[in-house]
């Protein structure tokens, strides 16, 4: 399988594991018609109103979703996901009741296709819409937009300072759930008593080099995805004061990885940019450390210090 074909296999699990996180929703569900004894949640468009799986009962309320994996700078965004939720004037089911059950279940949690790169869905804002119909009925509903952002592993080489990172995070929190550190199941919901971590690398500049060091200056972020406020803020100052305190962060070569400009911003938005900033300051090897050749022996017999060539 080639790569582009793979980009496609992890596009259509995506949209799977978008499905399930709408039919798996009983607040959601209980409140949608029904298509082919299933929750009517569809992608990328619905089905035709004289299709046979309607049974000849009301398609409304009804979802269906479509996104694109087209990385936008400016949202700072790997994509976008539209899900559009329609309803009837002749039901008692409303859009406004609906729209925060179609929120929650996109709410930090992250999903993971297989073999893909694992997605959070931060809400973009959403549209209202009347269409009127024949004989005064009238559709009814609105479009919700979320930015589909993606949390790759940046693992590179050794020495790695995200790897260091996942693995200093990891130490301190082993209950939550580090991203690149630990395997992700394909749902993983961030929660209170399990956040998710993610360590992102910003920047990397060769601060200096010397005959045998390169020195380098990655800048990183850390997130705390979590859906309460005060758990997020005591994570994320445990997390800086711990930093602060150590100074460093011992590598898995056993080199260390200074820690210069720790910044915690409290208020920042924890799904796009992270909630700690710092910069990690360590050195590349220029070559490997030359072994001295061993040229004699020395050792002790009788009394006296013999010498032997080795």
């Amino acid at each position: 399988m080639n790569r582009k074909q793979e980009e496609v296999t992890g596009q259509m699990k995506l949209e799977e594991l978008i499905r399930k996180r709408f039919v798996e929703s009983e607040n959601l569900v209980k409140n949608l018609a029904v298509f082919a004894d299933m929750p009517a949640v569809f992608s990328p468009s619905p089905p035709e109103e004289n299709q046979e799986g309607w049974n000849g009962v009301t398609q409304y309320p009804m979802v269906y979703y479509s996104y694109d994996l087209q990385a936008n700078e400016e949202r700072q965004s790997a994509g976008t996901l539209l899900v559009s939720l329609l309803c009837s004037n002749t039901t008692d089911v409303i859009p406004e009741a609906l729209e925060p059950l179609i929120k929650d279940c996109l709410r930090d949690v992250v999903l993971a296709p297989d073999g893909g790169t694992p997605y959070c869905f931060a809400w973009a804002g959403t549209e209202a819409f009347a269409v009127e119909e024949k004989k005064g009925d009238e559709t009814i509903g609105c479009e919700i937009r979320f930015d589909i952002l993606a949390y790759p592993s940046q693992i590179t080489t050794d020495p790695d300072p995200v790897d260091a990172v996942n693995e200093y995070l990891k130490k301190m929190y082993p209950e939550c759930v580090v991203i690149g550190y630990d395997r992700l199941k394909e749902t993983t919901e961030a929660v209170p008593e399990r956040p998710v971590l993610y360590c992102r690398l910003l920047t990397a500049d060769k601060n200096m080099e010397t005959n045998t060091v390169v020195w380098m200056d990655a800048g990183m972020s850390i997130h705390i995805l979590c859906p309460d406020s005060d758990t997020r803020i005591k994570i994320t100052a445990a997390i800086s004061n711990r930093m602060s305190i150590d100074g460093e962060i011992i590598m898995l070569d056993d080199s260390p990885m200074f820690l210069k400009k720790l910044q915690a911003d409290y208020k920042s938005d924890y799904l796009k940019d992270g909630q700690i900033f710092f910069v990690g300051h360590y050195g590349l090897l220029r070559r490997p450390a030359k072994q001295k050749p061993l040229n004699t022996v020395n050792y002790k017999r009788g009394g006296q210090i013999w010498q032997k060539k080795a």
